[in-house]
C-alpha cells in the first residue's frame, strides 16, 4: 500500500506543482496586464485633465476674442472717422490754396500799383521842386507849402 500512497502523493504533488505553475503564470499575467491597464487608465486621467484644464481656458478665450473684436470695431470706426476727416481737411486745403493764391496776385498787383504810385510820387515831388524853382518867390511860397502837406498825405496814404 505504500506504493500506492506514494503513487498518489506523487501524483497529487505533481498536479499541485502544474496548478502552482499555472496559477504562477496566470498571476504574472494578470499582474502585467493590470499594470498596463493602470498605465493606460492614468495617462488617460492626465490627458483628462490636461484636456478639463484647456476646456476651461476656452470661456477665457473667447472673452478675449469678443474684446478683440470689439477693439478692431472701435479701431475701424476711427479709421472711418479719420479717413472722413482727412477727406475734409483735403477739400479745405485745396480752398486755402485758391485763397493763397488770390492773396499772391492780390500782393503782387498792389506791389506793382505802388511801384507804379510811388513813381508817379517822385514824378510830382520833381514837378514841384520844378514849380518851387519857377515860381521862386513871387507869392511868398504859399502855394508850395500846400503843395508839401499834399505831398506828405499821399506819402502816409501809400504806406
Amino acid at each position: 500500500m505504500a506504493t500506492g500512497k506514494v503513487k498518489i502523493f506523487a501524483t497529487t504533488t505533481a498536479l499541485f506543482a502544474v496548478c502552482a505553475i499555472i496559477f504562477f503564470t496566470l498571476s504574472i499575467t494578470a499582474i502585467g496586464k493590470y499594470t498596463g491597464q493602470l498605465k493606460r487608465v492614468h495617462h488617460m486621467e492626465q490627458q483628462i485633465l490636461a484636456g478639463k484644464t484647456e476646456i476651461l481656458k476656452v470661456p477665457e478665450m473667447i472673452g478675449q476674442v469678443r474684446k478683440a473684436d470689439k477693439t478692431k470695431k472701435n479701431l475701424e470706426n476711427q479709421v472711418a472717422e479719420l479717413t472722413e476727416a482727412n477727406e475734409e481737411f483735403d477739400v479745405e486745403l485745396a480752398e486755402l490754396q485758391k485763397e493763397l493764391t488770390i492773396m499772391t496776385v492780390a500782393k503782387l498787383v498792389l506791389e506793382v500799383d505802388k511801384a507804379g504810385y510811388t513813381k508817379n510820387l517822385v514824378e510830382a515831388r520833381q514837378a514841384v521842386r520844378e514849380l518851387r524853382e519857377e515860381m521862386g518867390t513871387n507869392d511868398g511860397g504859399t502855394r508850395i507849402d500846400e503843395l508839401d502837406e499834399i505831398e506828405k498825405t499821399l506819402i502816409e496814404s501809400s504806406h
